[in-house]
């Protein structure tokens, strides 16, 4: 590791980061994340995603040297405060002594992209999801059902807010992503270039079974709207068809996030029993 900083104060300006917790938008805006908790910062150590720095205490240094100790930690500054400190940041409940902050990666061109998400496989796009916890729930659904890559536009909740990756358990450390300036226009051009199939999720009227290895092995994409108004208008004429999730009684819809699971699930089930 490239320095080792024992700290007495949370004054160092190298340590604003992590003064400045509370403020939701702070950190991906300036190409940063917050990352928290022994599974979270430990799933972010094993990936391969830039760490710019890891504040911790002494007894999660002593666990973690071996693992900070290779070539891929040469320009992380890793800080060792004692308990006292470290529990005044935020509460000791919620990051249990041991942080860090990353850099989010670089968002790839269209064309780059495009070309990395050929060959079929399921795909999950997102318009105006504004929770962050909705969307941690998503992320960590994708992980789960082997989603090949995540497509958000400027519409929704980055991926990368401080309560996305907590509630995500990391796992958007390993999920291919695609920030899109208009989420509807980046999947015309899919469907028009790249010969995706894109289903757009309803709770009522659409079909209720889907092959997950699409028509002829193409991409399957899964599009998931808002939180109160579901999918617009504009977005549904970006779809090929919708989907819809039987529902018993007078339920209307399902929270998002379950629904992307459930959708998931339909959409993997026979490509994993074949």
């Amino acid at each position: 590791m490239r320095t080792l900083v024992p700290v007495t104060t949370l004054d160092l300006p190298e340590l604003e980061p992590y003064r400045s917790l509370r403020e939701t938008t702070h950190h991906w805006r300036r190409g940063f994340f917050v990352a928290e908790s022994e599974k979270v910062v430990r799933r972010l150590i094993e990936s391969s995603v830039e760490i710019a720095s890891i504040l911790l205490s002494a007894t999660w240094h002593d666990a973690l040297a071996q693992a900070l100790s290779g070539p891929r930690f040469a320009e992380t500054d890793v800080f060792v405060a004692p308990d006292h400190l470290l529990e005044g940041i935020t509460g000791i409940n919620l990051h249990k002594k041991i942080m860090a902050i990353g850099r989010i990666p670089e968002n790839p061109t269209f064309d780059s992209y495009a070309q990395s998400a050929s060959g079929g496989g399921v795909y999950v796009a997102l318009e105006g999801i504004a929770d962050a916890e909705n969307m941690g729930a998503i992320i960590r659904n994708c992980a789960a059902f082997g989603v090949r890559s995540l497509l958000t536009g400027t519409d929704s909740s980055s991926p990368w807010l401080r309560r996305s990756v907590r509630v995500s358990m990391g796992a958007i450390f390993g999920l291919r992503s695609f920030r899109a300036g208009n989420i509807c226009d980046t999947l015309d051009r899919l469907r028009r270039e790249h010969d995706w199939r894109v289903i757009g999720t309803t709770p009522r009227g659409g079909v209720t079974t889907l092959d997950g290895e699409g028509r002829g092995g193409q991409s399957l994409c899964l599009f998931f709207g808002s939180e109160g108004h579901g999918l617009s208008e504009r977005a549904f004429a970006s779809c090929d068809e919708r989907f819809s999730i039987p529902m018993a009684g007078d339920v209307d819809s399902l929270n998002v996030a379950i629904a992307v699971a459930v959708a998931l699930y339909e959409a993997t089930r026979r490509v994993s029993a074949a």
